[in-house]
């Protein structure tokens, strides 16, 4: 089973394969520094962006008015980039991964958010210390061990009155052989249900706000696409140095997650939960309602 050594190094990788994944026809994602879902934008007339998510995450969260946020798996730091003009407010963002910091944090100097935004290497699962009005995780709680677990850590940083926002993949179903190919590929020990999360929130004392399942905007590529790529894949898995392969890994595993969003058995979908107002952050032992 994956761990954090094995997730950052994961990371690393990607964020130099990322710079050359489109000559190879897998997309990239350097350039707009993330690697999240593409999503349906009508601003782009109707094109995929990498940006739409973060129109829907604002469209999704409460009223925030100046906020200290943490991005709980920041990556290259493009969500905190692109809500601190628009929220304004404090960010600090933590990635397992040295390469995707240092990347990130050039972006921030670059953006002259020096002073607003901040980019650590760490863990999700030990956060920097609270409050804070909101706490973002996407696509990251799929790399933990127990993202229920992680949840209740993290929601112990918020403040009275803040929000977490998930965005992830949500499995359908508990066994199949894409899905086991994807989980592999892209380092996802436990990938956590729908159900589960909101379980999840209930048992923290939180509140669900939102719950928007955003599967219908992200377009997988044709049958045949996938294969002709899945080929390609095969082909290029003869190198046999262990970080090529884990990368040609992750994208079979990318491959495999198209097929299930066409076989309507993973959903992607955009949670949020807020702490009660006059709630206090809960310290006895956090039981699994799963």
């Amino acid at each position: 089973m994956p761990g954090p050594d094995d997730t950052a190094a994961y990371y690393d990788r990607l964020s130099l394969w990322t710079a050359v994944a489109r000559w190879c026809g897998y997309g990239g994602g350097r350039e707009a520094g993330t690697v999240h879902r593409a999503l349906v934008d009508p601003r782009a007339a109707g094109r995929p962006t990498v940006t739409r998510l973060h129109d829907l995450l604002i469209e999704s969260l409460p009223p925030l008015s100046h906020p200290r946020v943490l991005d709980a798996g920041c990556g290259m730091a493009a969500t905190m980039l692109d809500l601190a003009p628009r929220l304004g407010g404090e960010y600090v963002g933590v990635t397992l991964s040295d390469a995707q910091a240092a990347i990130g944090r050039r972006a921030v100097t670059r953006a002259g958010l020096d002073g607003r935004v901040r980019v650590l290497v760490g863990n999700y699962d030990d956060p920097p210390a609270g409050p804070f009005d909101a706490i973002v995780a996407i696509e990251s709680l799929a790399h933990s061990t127990d993202p229920p677990a992680s949840v209740a850590v993290l929601a112990r940083q918020l403040a009275p009155g803040g929000v977490i926002a998930i965005v992830d993949d949500m499995p359908l179903v508990a066994h199949d052989p894409d899905l086991e190919t994807f989980k592999h590929g892209w380092r996802c020990p436990a990938l956590c249900p729908h159900g589960r999360y909101l379980a999840t929130f209930a048992a923290l004392g939180l509140e669900l706000v939102a719950d928007r399942d955003l599967s219908p905007l992200v377009i997988p590529r044709s049958r045949a696409r996938i294969a002709w790529l899945e080929r390609l894949n095969r082909l290029a898995y003869v190198v046999p140095a262990p970080a090529w392969r884990m990368m040609l890994d992750s994208y079979r595993g990318g491959l495999a997650l198209e097929r299930l969003y066409r076989r309507d058995l993973v959903h992607y979908r955009l949670l949020v939960a807020r702490r009660a107002a006059g709630g206090t952050a809960a310290t006895r032992p956090f039981v699994d309602p799963g």
